[in-house]
């Protein structure tokens, strides 16, 4: 029981920013159209929060504890849409023939 404790302590800010995930997948049913891109969305949400909140939160002075999870969960839903535009943006992109006229392979303009 203390290791599950312990575990929970741990990942106390990933369960905000999953919830805070959930919560902007609403927004967001458009782009999340089968379950492998709902559960990547609610995933980069939770791993956002995870690794940022206690770094957002030093930066800003945010000490107590309550707050702290609000900044998770903030993160948790920003942190999901911003991998969803990210991954939007690389798909819109023509990255190949952009390589191919910077690196050779390609006419030049």
């Amino acid at each position: 029981m203390e290791f599950l404790q312990r575990l929970f302590d741990k990942l106390d800010w990933a369960f905000a920013g999953l919830l805070g995930a959930i919560a902007a997948s609403f927004w967001h049913r458009d782009d999340l159209v089968d379950r492998k891109a709902w559960a990547i969305f609610i995933f980069s949400g939770a791993v956002c929060a995870h690794y940022l909140t206690g770094l957002i939160s030093s930066y800003f002075g945010v000490v107590e504890p309550r707050s702290v999870a609000g900044v998770g969960f903030l993160l948790g839903t920003f942190g999901g849409s911003l991998i969803a535009a990210i991954t939007r943006a690389i798909k819109a992109a023509d990255l190949w023939a952009f390589i191919r006229q910077r690196f050779g392979g390609g006419n030049p303009p």
